[in-house]
């Protein structure tokens, strides 16, 4: 394998003598150092520069059809760090002087001898090294520096969210050399997610780095950056965006993130999302807000998306926007916690009866009442919440625009997002009620066919429900309710009808078949038998 040199040379002279001879005298006195390449023409010098793009070139300055000077120009188009030695006749040299004295490295008498030349390309060679060695040591720097870079951001994220930086001017100086700073004037929306389980810093910048290519890719343009660090445990997003409708949309957004993290990394991420953007100097007090209601409003697996809300109260939540609102005095943030612990246990009419008492509040509220809409979202909270516990998103989207839920502004009025909210949770009392219905039926039915593969054995309702896994009380309630018949009796039936087809297609005894249909007591089981069919089990086999 040919040695690879460490610079490229291409001579350039419409002389073949002259060309093939300078050649042959730096190939001489420079073989460890420069490939080099010689032609007689400009316009081949010009095919062979674009191939090899040599680090010097030495050429004539005038040439047929295109000189030295204007062929060095053409070159520095295609490469501007080029270094030229030109080469000129004595009687040009004095004419050309004053073009090439600001496009040349160095400039030689054709007359002048070879010692003249090859001294000339040394210095050529030394200023080569030269630059080669400043361009590591600035590529080498610069790569200290980007890999040190969000280290740095890191630090100035911590300090600005602990409240070490909160003048501007320190806010400039620690922005100053960051790639991506935060901005001075724009407002930022916090996002906090929180793992039960302790992870590795690689895990924890895989997650920093998923969330942001998931939000860029749902939201594009509606953020214009986010900014990522880890502090105190947490995972802290910093969404660049002034779009007033991205928390209710990152609410739902979340939600596929989460899952998406879980199948990723088998981690469940619990998030909190704040009510409003900031500006740098909130986001201090922002982080402690919404980290206070992430743990005020128990986050857990039931509960693991939380939008930042406040406590509100009828009697000063719409400041005055109606008199009926000054008379009432149980507070709105307890019927919401009430109505939540119905919802969880699945008391609908209690849900619905507290639900319409809110909303015969909001829909007196005015359009834009900030008041109104934290109302909203307490709401939407509190039944995604129970769509994520019961896992019916896709059973709802076929019936119901789920993006309605955080997007309040595609209603025209309170009453129609009233109105939204009823069928909204109508239908989630519907599938409940299917899948109420159907959980029902598949118990029933598995409670059915360990009976029939268990007739000769011990059937009693404890027994029964130990295999099945539920309650004998449920399960019996449940099975009369579906079946229309108990258990007792239905086991009684099968074992009957097994009975009577032992017998008439086998010559077991009465008491092997009592056995088998799980009678220890044969006198017992002809008088069912005889209850059943109102002839002994012998009668029965008389008769064929």
């Amino acid at each position: 394998m040919r040695e690879k040199k460490k610079y490229t040379m291409l001579v350039v002279d419409d002389e073949a003598i002259i060309s093939d001879g300078l050649k042959e005298l730096f190939e001489e006195e420079f073989s460890d150092i420069f490939q080099i390449y010689n032609c007689y023409h400009p316009k081949k010098a010009l095919e062979i520069f674009k191939y090899r793009m040599p680090d010097v070139v030495v050429s004539d300055v005038k040439m047929p059809k295109m000189s030295g000077i204007e062929m060095a120009e053409e070159m520095r188009k295609i490469k501007p760090d080029l270094h030229v030695l030109f080469l000129s006749g004595y009687d040009e040299f004095d004419f050309v002087y004053s073009a090439i004295k600001q496009d040349a490295d160095d400039y030689i008498l054709k007359t002048e001898g070879d010692g003249i030349i090859v001294q000339a390309m040394k210095k050529m060679t030394e200023l080569l090294d030269s630059e080669n060695l400043f361009m590591e040591e600035y590529k080498s720097a610069q790569s200290k520096i980007s890999y040190m870079a969000p280290a740095f951001k890191q630090q100035a994220l911590v300090h600005i969210l602990d409240g070490t930086i909160a003048a501007d001017g320190e806010f400039r100086d620690a922005m100053m050399e960051l790639e991506n700073p935060l901005p001075e004037d724009s407002k930022l929306l916090l996002l906090i997610g929180t793992l039960q389980e302790k992870v590795t810093q690689i895990t924890q910048e895989k997650i920093l780095e998923t969330v942001v290519q998931l939000l860029q890719k749902a939201f594009g343009d509606k953020i214009s950056y986010i900014h990522k660090v880890m502090y105190r445990k947490s995972f802290v997003w910093l969404l660049e965006s002034e779009d007033k409708e991205l928390p209710a949309l990152l609410f739902v957004s979340a939600l596929d993130i989460q899952k998406m993290i879980q199948l990723r990394l088998g981690l469940l991420m619990y998030f909190g999302i704040a009510r409003e953007s900031v500006g740098w100097k909130e986001l201090c007090s922002g982080y402690s807000e919404l980290w206070t209601e992430m743990q005020r409003q128990a986050i857990n697996e039931e509960n693991s998306i939380i939008m930042e809300s406040r406590e509100l109260y009828i009697s000063d939540s719409f400041n005055g926007e109606e008199s009926d609102f000054e008379q009432m005095l149980t507070p709105i943030t307890e019927k919401l916690r009430m109505m939540e612990e119905f919802l969880s246990g699945e008391n609908f009419p209690a849900f619905t009866d507290l639900l319409q008492d809110i909303l015969s509040i909001l829909v007196k509220a005015k359009r834009h009442s900030l008041y109104a809409l934290e109302i909203y979202y307490s709401l939407g909270n509190i039944l995604i919440a129970y769509i994520n516990k019961k896992n019916i998103r896709p059973q709802l989207a076929s019936r119901i625009q789920l993006m309605e839920l955080f997007d309040p502004g595609s209603f025209v009025t309170w009453e129609q997002a009233a109105e939204y909210i009823i069928r909204l949770t109508s239908s989630i009392q519907e599938i409940c009620m299917e899948t109420q219905q159907t959980t029902m039926m598949s118990i029933t039915e598995r409670t059915k066919t360990y009976c029939l593969s268990h007739l000769s054995e011990d059937l009693s309702l404890p027994v029964i429900g130990q295999a099945i896994g539920f309650n004998p009380v449920y399960l019996s309630r449940i099975f009369k309710q579906i079946e229309g018949t108990s258990i007792r009796e239905y086991i009684e039936i099968c074992r009957m009808d097994l009975a009577r087809r032992l017998i008439r297609s086998t010559r077991m005894k009465v008491y092997e078949i009592a056995e088998k249909c799980g009678y220890q007591n044969p006198a017992y089981f002809i008088k069912i038998f005889r209850a059943h069919y109102g002839m002994t089990p012998q009668e029965c086999r008389d008769m064929g």
